[in-house]
């Protein structure tokens, strides 16, 4: 080795494995829900609207909800509720891009900031790749506030980060939801991005948020109270030096203004959906019944020993082990390992219907993850379970369909794959049709021990009813069943236009023979805790 090398070396060296620490957050301060938005137009038309409801038999009040399904009224309705707040705003969520769809939010943001409203913006540190420069501007505002949790140390190399802090690092906020006036919530799937609104020119997800208003808000704003102010969330300004961030504030005020104007013109962001309590819509497009949030504690991105009651899975356990009839899971990423298959098997023998709808390999954006999976497929089929795996070939139809559909229409139930031009993200559980979870939590080991996770648990079997019809009559055209043949070997049936038999594939359809031999070189490896 040159001598004159070595400084280099050790510079490298005292890079990787130096230990560098984030700041001290005990002195930053609290902030909470705010309770005075009885004069809110929101509040207003949210109280007028939940007055028309009945309470339980019981006499517990219960909350209204409307699902969105289509990426383009999702993506409609979270920039009605921002542009309709007064008060407060608060924001939770894994992913945040720098696309259209982030850089409209954004500036409604400052918008409702400029006009004295509250902004309180959570982001995950791993999962938002926006950049400090542009968080501090924004944080910048004296109405914002910008935290990240569970940051990284490097602020320059998320690689770095990773290699000299795994087991920390590893672990994400996968939570997402927007809460406004706390008097109207939406909890779901979808993170900030073209994809996932239907406006991404090569990729799109199916996916599902719903709307809630009601007594359920109030656990909303509970859970982001709790990771707001918790240990693991940093303000922006104690991560990065603010710089000249205050004199290019107004800049970017301006170019993010200009362009919220010039996107307004445009059909896809002009044509807002008015669906909120109080509007124009027909209420009937909301159903009402009991609803609960569940998440998980924030403590568990801290790999501390904590205890089971206070993980979402626990929470939900006991929903699950309430299923007699029939069991309809929805999960883009779906490892059950072999605790879980023992599971689905129990319930098949005490005479439970079990349906799993997930993606397939050639529509998953998540290779490794289906390596996990596909080990377990045999085992499910022999079990009992009705098995499907989304199609990847239902961009340009869906993409027509989304567009020809009136949203509006009343009772409009989720069609899995609607808003899809690839791949599933929607994680949905329906049970015994009368309950229905919708959040952000996938069935496989990382959600489970990993991340955390938040979603909301519905009562509503009006509502169950018709999504899981309208999901089961949808699957021959939008999913492959899965069977085993005489010999036990998998095949994939396919529903064709035009053909009066199914087309059966005898390996995974619609990809190349390297890309099966990936995920299948994958699945030797004992990474399945980690997917």
């Amino acid at each position: 080795m040159k001598k004159s090398n070595f400084p280099v070396l050790m510079l490298l060296m005292s890079m990787l494995f130096g230990c560098q620490s984030l700041p001290d957050s005990r002195d930053r301060l609290t902030s909470f829900k705010r309770t005075d938005v009885q004069d809110t137009p929101l509040s207003q038309s949210a109280a007028r609207f939940l007055a028309g409801l009945a309470t339980t038999a019981d006499q517990v009040p219960i909350s209204a909800f409307y699902p969105l399904s289509s990426g383009a009224d999702a993506l409609s309705a979270r920039l009605e509720l921002v542009e309709a707040a007064e008060k407060t705003l608060d924001l939770q969520y894994y992913i945040w891009h720098r696309d259209a769809s982030g850089r409209m939010l954004a500036a409604l943001l400052i918008r409702a900031a400029d006009r004295g409203v509250r902004v309180r913006l959570l982001l995950d540190d791993m999962g938002a790749p926006l950049g400090d420069d542009t968080l501090l501007t924004l944080h910048m505002h004296p109405n914002i506030e910008i935290r990240l949790f569970n940051p990284l140390h490097y602020r320059s190399s998320r690689g770095l980060a990773m290699l000299t802090d795994f087991s920390r690092v590893n672990r994400r906020m996968h939570n997402k939801s927007l809460t406004a006036d706390n008097s109207v919530a939406m909890v779901g799937g979808r993170n900030i991005g073209n994809e996932y609104f239907a406006a991404h020119n090569e990729v799109a997800f199916a996916d599902l948020d719903v709307a809630i208003t009601g007594p359920v808000v109030d656990q909303v704003s509970d859970g982001f109270d709790l990771y707001w102010n918790h240990p693991a969330s940093y303000a922006m300004d104690q991560l990065a030096a603010a710089g000249d961030a205050v004199n290019r504030f107004e800049g970017r005020r301006q170019a993010l203004d200009d362009y919220a104007d010039r996107a307004h013109q445009r059909e896809f962001f002009g044509q807002l959906l008015a669906w909120h309590p109080g509007s124009d819509s027909d209420p009937e497009g909301w159903f009402a019944g009991r609803a609960q949030v569940l998440y998980d504690h924030p403590d568990k991105a801290l790999d501390a020993d904590m205890d089971d009651a206070k993980l979402l899975s626990t929470q939900l356990s006991g929903t699950f082990a309430e299923v007699r009839t029939e069991l309809l899971l929805v999960s883009p990423y779906f490892v059950p390992g072999k605790a879980g298959v023992q599971y689905f098997a129990d319930l098949e023998a005490q005479g439970v219907d079990v349906t799993i709808v997930t993606n397939s390999l050639a529509a998953t954006d998540v290779g490794m993850v289906h390596s996990g999976y596909a080990k377990y497929r045999k085992a499910l089929l022999r079990a009992g379970v009705e098995l499907y795996e989304m199609r990847p070939d239902l961009a340009r139809q869906a993409a027509l369909d989304a567009q020809s559909d009136d949203s509006k229409a009343p009772n409009k139930a989720p069609k899995v794959g609607s808003s899809s031009k690839a791949s599933l993200h929607a994680k949905a559980f329906f049970i015994d049709r009368h309950s229905t979870f919708v959040g952000s939590m996938n069935l496989d080991p990382r959600s489970f021990l990993i991340n955390t996770e938040i979603g909301v648990l519905l009562e509503s079997p009006v509502f169950t009813e018709l999504a899981h019809a309208t999901i089961v009559q949808a699957l021959p055209q939008d999913a492959y069943r899965l069977q085993l043949d005489a010999a036990g070997n998998l095949q994939w049936l396919s529903e064709e236009s035009g053909l009066d038999a199914p087309v059966v594939y005898t390996s995974d359809p619609k990809v190349p023979w390297w890309r099966r031999a990936s995920v299948w070189f994958l699945g030797l490896f004992p990474i399945e805790s980690q997917l």
